[in-house]
C-alpha cells in the first residue's frame, strides 16, 4: 500500500494565509513588533512570554522568508540584531487588533473552559 498525498490547495488565500502564520507564536511575534516597533532580538525574546530563543530564530526565520519581518544585523561584537515588520506585516495589524478584540469579548467564556 502506498501512503495517500495529499493535494495541495491551489488559489486559495486563507489556506496559504494560514501556511504563512500556522503555528503558536508567529501571532505573538507579529503583536509585539506591532507593539514596539523595531525591537533587538532580546527584547523580543522578553516580550513573547514562554517562546525560547531556539523556537524565536525559527520563527522569525520563516516570517523573514515570507516577507513579513525584516532582520537587520550589525557588525558589533557581541552581534546585534533588530528585527521590524514590512510593509506587508504592518498590514497585518487589523487582524491582529480582531483578533485580540474577540479574546477580549469571549475572555470570560475561554477561561471557563480552561
Amino acid at each position: 500500500m502506498s501512503a495517500k498525498k495529499e493535494k495541495p490547495v491551489l488559489d486559495c488565500p486563507f489556506r496559504e494565509t494560514l501556511d504563512v502564520l500556522e503555528g503558536k507564536w508567529k501571532f505573538a511575534i507579529i503583536h509585539s513588533l506591532l507593539q514596539h516597533g523595531t525591537l533587538r532580538f532580546k527584547n523580543l525574546e522578553r516580550d513573547v512570554a514562554g517562546i525560547t530563543a531556539r523556537m524565536l530564530i525559527k520563527e522569525l526565520k520563516l516570517l523573514e522568508a515570507h516577507g513579513i519581518v525584516t532582520r537587520r544585523p550589525y557588525p558589533t561584537v557581541p552581534p546585534t540584531v533588530e528585527y521590524s515588520l514590512t510593509e506587508c506585516g504592518q498590514s497585518l495589524e487589523p487582524v491582529i487588533d480582531a483578533i485580540q478584540a474577540w479574546g477580549i469579548q469571549n475572555r470570560a467564556v475561554l477561561a471557563a473552559r480552561r
